[in-house]
């Protein structure tokens, strides 16, 4: 089997900022995504690879065009309604699912629930999805404890759940802030060891971390090496993925799945 990447970015309206008591207005939450989103996509072309987005509805309605776009090369799935949800309500995945097809005119396969949290398997199996990809097998602080989830693809009531990737034995994250304090090398290896078990890395970033977040007022460890420093780290990592004649590949593609 191929050495597979399945590279995903969570496209969101950016309300990390209302969590700190900050004045970010709604136009700001979306811009800074959309305009990070440009970023990435250009990058992805660069490189001829495929990445699947979770997109919310909100953000889906607010930029139609674009996400139209994005749905003839790469996966669409869906990331609810707003992320503004932390609790599994199914009427509202149900009408995140019916938009994001309605916009694109391609059947929705995927969920991820803003923040990583569980969702609801039977559900989501009821409304036709077929993966799920919202645990991240390890114990963030004030987040979830997933610590002693499967790490490896399992079939969770109809539904296959495709766990974020972790480091091995301590369950470190190899996603967005960790890599951007981590580094380079630490993504390397966290690849290497990921191909070994569960056989796959699976990888997300937020487009608004693409975006210049210096001047923000949130934790120094949301913040450090954003924009140009991620783009630049993420670049040398797919040129390094590529030089190893690593894939990338949508999830639906990697489960053999019609979208």
């Amino acid at each position: 089997m191929a050495k597979t990447i399945l590279l995903s970015f969570d496209v969101e309206e950016f309300n990390l900022p209302l969590e700190y008591n900050l004045d970010f207005s709604s136009k700001n939450q979306f811009e800074f995504s959309f305009n990070g989103l440009k970023k990435v996509l250009a990058l992805l072309d660069k490189f001829d690879i495929k990445a699947t987005f979770f997109v919310t509805a909100s953000f889906a309605s607010k930029y139609p065009k674009i996400l139209k776009e994005i749905s003839e090369k790469h996966e669409i799935a869906s990331h609810g309604l707003n992320h503004k949800i932390n609790r599994y309500v199914e009427r509202e995945v149900e009408q995140s699912k019916a938009i994001l097809e309605m916009e694109i005119g391609k059947k929705i396969n995927g969920f991820r629930f803003p923040r990583l949290q569980k969702p609801d398997f039977a559900s989501l199996s009821k409304m036709g999805f077929k993966y799920d990809s919202s645990i991240s097998p390890t114990y963030l602080p004030k987040r979830y404890n997933n610590y002693f989830e499967n790490k490896k693809i399992n079939l969770k009531k109809g539904i296959y759940e495709v766990p974020v990737s972790t480091f091995p034995l301590f369950r470190i994250p190899v996603s967005w802030i960790f890599v951007r304090n981590l580094g380079l090398k630490y993504l390397k290896l966290a690849t290497l060891f990921s191909f070994k078990s569960p056989g796959f890395v699976n990888l997300f970033f937020h487009p608004w971390e693409f975006t210049e977040l210096d001047k923000l007022k949130i934790p120094w460890y949301i913040k450090r090496n954003s924009g140009e420093k991620l783009i630049t780290l993420l670049e040398k990592y797919i040129s390094w993925c590529k030089k190893n004649k690593f894939k990338f590949h949508t999830f639906s593609e990697f489960l053999k799945l019609p979208f």
